[in-house]
């Protein structure tokens, strides 16, 4: 068996992540998705700092879970926001695991 490298082992962690982020918003309902992208856009259109914590009590029926760190993802690479640290989730579930915070980006 052939050893990977840091970066092979990488490049493979951040393959699998994107499908699972892909398998998430495709288990999703398309207008959940899309509300989710409006929240985020909302959001950063104030040029304040949020996170999902900010926009869970507005999620829409319908939204995976684990999509929702996906659609932030989706939302810095169109360039509409940056991350700029990160704060312990408010739900009960993640046990106050970090969740990165976001900023909008001025256009």
């Amino acid at each position: 068996m052939q050893q990977l490298t840091i970066e092979d082992a990488l490049a493979e962690g951040r393959r699998r992540a994107e499908q699972g982020i892909a398998r998430a918003t495709e288990a999703s309902a398309p207008d959940a998705v899309a509300e989710v992208d409006r929240l985020i856009a909302a959001h950063a259109a104030t040029g304040e700092p949020f996170s999902a914590n900010t926009i869970r009590p507005s999620l829409p029926e319908g939204i995976r879970p684990a999509a929702i760190g996906g659609r932030f993802r989706y939302a810095a690479s169109r360039g509409l926001i940056r991350p700029v640290g990160y704060v312990a989730s408010t739900d009960p579930g993640t046990h106050g695991h970090p969740v990165r915070v976001w900023q909008g980006v001025a256009r």
